[in-house]
């Protein structure tokens, strides 16, 4: 049981964290924000889990006929949600194209939902909420060197990531 706790959660908690520090680093006054006030963290989490989800999407095996707004997903076929464009909706979330550490997103879809949500999610919070809480302390800003994006049908971030703090 451990591993399936653990070693999902590995893989796609890294990609968060790169996601993360793109993202600070190409949006330098949202880290400002959260540095000046670092209460903001959570929902700076959840906004980078938003923006740019580690799974981009999910599927799922469809055991009975389904009726989903209209079009029936039948028994036996396989469903997918794409996490990334789910989080990307404007009728959910205005200027979604935008990295806002104010939305306070809780709502979004990048640990999945309902039955199917990440077993890991509460365990990947923690681990970056500690990790950006000491960074925030130390970092007035990051500046990206290197980035090569990690080519990959499941996970999204980067296969290499370098950066420079200040």
């Amino acid at each position: 049981m451990m591993v399936d706790y653990m070693g999902p959660s590995l893989d796609t908690t890294i990609c968060a964290i790169s996601n993360a520090v793109w993202a600070f680093a190409n949006n330098p006054d949202q880290w400002g924000l959260v540095r000046s006030d670092p209460q903001l963290l959570p929902s700076a989490i959840n906004e980078v889990l938003r923006y740019d989800a580690p799974i981009q999407g999910f599927s799922r095996y469809v055991a009975r006929d389904v009726d989903m707004d209209g079009v029936v997903l039948p028994a036996g076929s396989r469903a997918i949600v794409f996490y990334g464009a789910a989080n990307r909706d404007e009728r959910k979330y205005p200027d979604p194209d935008r990295f806002n550490v104010l939305r306070r997103p809780g709502d979004h879809l990048g640990f999945g939902a309902g039955p199917h949500a990440c077993v890991g999610m509460n365990l990947a919070r923690i681990e970056m909420l500690a990790l950006f809480t000491a960074l925030a302390k130390r970092v007035r800003r990051f500046t990206i060197l290197e980035q090569e994006p990690l080519l990959n049908n499941v996970l999204r971030g980067f296969k290499t990531l370098r950066v420079a703090v200040k």
